[in-house]
């Protein structure tokens, strides 16, 4: 309890420090105020519901690509949106800059040591592991998997709604409804288990929400002071009692499905298994590193990476589609007209333009291993925690003009000469790092886009999906990944006060 004493003791402090005027105090400061001992602890906790926004904001009220937020007990985060700071950490310097420790101690009981949070060579051993079933190559058997996915679930899920008798009214929540169509889509791929969670009877998502519960849970390890959370881990209270209910239930839930793939490729059943867990298996028979514990973290790992991300693509992508009647026409004429994912270049501007403007994973944090100068001349200690800003780069006047915060899918492309059809132009990846960049990009950044460009051409090829308000602004929340704070809501029979309306409209061509 002498832990929750010295927090209340700084707290008293920072409120002292707040209301009594001082001579220091009534001195003009820089933005944000920062005081003795808390530093900006006070603005912390009035913009504790929109940290990730507020820090990108920051950036614009200073006129600067980099800045210094001094933390409490004497701590400095850098904040950076610098392409050329960018590519130093993620390539030039790329072993100098690891995953901070206060993320890993905080998310380690969930994520254990999985290619998310580990570094140097094991990390590197991992990547190369897992590297292959990343393979474009391979691609054909995971299409195969979502399209069976949208044909026998999504498509017949909104075509159920669009033929009710007040289809006009009838409302969704979208956000759900992406996750758990996600959900299903990486457990068929990644496991071979399919959850059935995307169905019309919306059945309820037990494995889906206990994820989910983990990784609240954990996020609200790293955003609360480390001495607090240890001291309630140490005291087994109520959060950390849950925090670890739910890990073993997800872990042995998954170590479970495990355990049955060992036992097919052992009687030699697996062999037309697909899925990325089976190729795994059967590519390391003899490798004793193997072991369960590596396995499940591996697998919580690639939900994180593949259920979280895509799913938060999706849904700002169709609400900024839906905002967007030009771009939604565009998209719609595309999936109509085009032979293959491929020739929908248009529809894959619009994914990369939104991604812009709602990275799936908004900011990347680092810790330095050695002293460093950055090439703004920015310099770094040992020890120091570093962020950059994902989605403060997608903002910037800077690096995408004076119109940045247009949602046009147009900024990525160019008319061919020879005929009215578009070619994408790609940007420099540190410009654009939603993907990460250097040696740790994403080893599932091409299936994710073209399973992206198969939703949207499931969707938009025979429906519409449009907002009820105009004007509408989903409110923004993120910790591990961007989300849109109370879904991307539809307007429930129970609940009359939820804040945009989803329609889905049939048709008819």
């Amino acid at each position: 309890m002498d832990y929750y004493v010295a927090f209340s003791l700084v707290i008293l402090f920072a409120l002292a420090l707040f209301f009594i005027p001082s001579e220091s105090r009534k001195k003009q400061q820089l933005y944000p105020k920062s005081y003795p001992l808390i530093s900006c602890l006070v603005e912390f906790i009035r913009n504790r519901e929109r940290i990730i926004l507020w820090t990108s904001e920051i950036f614009d009220k200073l006129s600067t690509s980099t800045y210094v937020l001094q933390i409490p007990f004497g701590r400095s985060v850098v904040f950076t949106r610098n392409p050329s700071n960018v590519q130093h950490i993620l390539k030039t310097r790329f072993y100098n800059y690891h995953k901070e420790s206060t993320l890993t101690a905080a998310l380690s009981d969930f994520f254990g040591k999985g290619l998310f949070l580990v570094d140097g060579a094991e990390w590197k051993s991992q990547r190369q592991f897992v590297r292959h079933v990343f393979d474009p190559k391979e691609y054909h058997a995971y299409i195969s998997i979502a399209e069976e996915e949208l044909s026998d679930r999504l498509d017949p899920f909104l075509s159920k709604i669009a033929a009710q008798e007040n289809a006009c009214s009838t409302t969704l929540d979208l956000q759900n409804t992406f996750r758990r169509l996600t959900f299903d889509l990486v457990c068929r791929i990644g496991f071979g288990f399919d959850p059935k969670y995307l169905l019309p009877s919306m059945p309820s998502t037990p494995l889906a929400d206990t994820y989910e519960t983990a990784v609240k849970l954990s996020m609200g390890r790293y955003t609360t002071l480390p001495l607090i959370w240890k001291a309630k881990k140490l005291f087994n209270a109520e959060s950390e009692k849950k925090l670890g209910l739910v890990v073993e239930q997800v872990h042995k839930f998954l170590g479970s499905i495990i355990a049955k793939k060992k036992e097919r490729l052992v009687m030699m059943e697996d062999l037309e298994d697909k899925d990325v867990f089976a190729r795994l298996l059967r590519r390391a028979q003899s490798e004793v590193q193997l072991n369960e514990t590596f396995l499940v973290d591996e697998a919580v790992n690639f939900i994180l990476g593949g259920q979280d991300t895509l799913c938060s693509a999706l849904t700002w992508f169709f609400w900024l589609v839906s905002s967007n009647p030009n771009v939604d026409k565009e998209i719609a004429r595309e999936v109509r007209e085009k032979d293959g994912l491929s020739d929908m270049v248009y529809t894959h501007a619009s994914i990369y333009e939104s991604m812009r403007l709602f990275p799936p994973i908004p900011v990347e944090t680092k810790q330095v291993a050695e002293d460093d100068v950055w090439p703004d001349g920015t310099k770094v200690k040992k020890g120091m925690s570093i962020i950059y800003h994902i989605l403060a780069m997608g903002r910037s006047s800077e690096l995408w003009g004076s119109d940045w915060a247009y949602f046009r899918p147009e900024r990525w492309l160019e008319k061919r000469s020879s005929d009215d059809d578009w070619n994408f132009i790609a940007r420099d990846p540190f410009m654009y790092p939603v993907f990460q960049a250097g040696p740790r990009s994403c080893l599932g950044k091409e299936i994710a886009i073209v399973l992206m460009k198969m939703v949207a051409a499931t969707i938009l090829k025979r429906f519409r999906v449009l907002p009820a308000k105009d004007n509408f602004s989903p409110h923004y929340d993120a910790s591990m990944t961007s989300k849109m704070k109370h879904g991307f809501p539809g307007r429930c029979p129970f609940d009359s006060h939820k804040l945009m309306l989803i329609h889905i409209y049939m048709l008819h061509h």
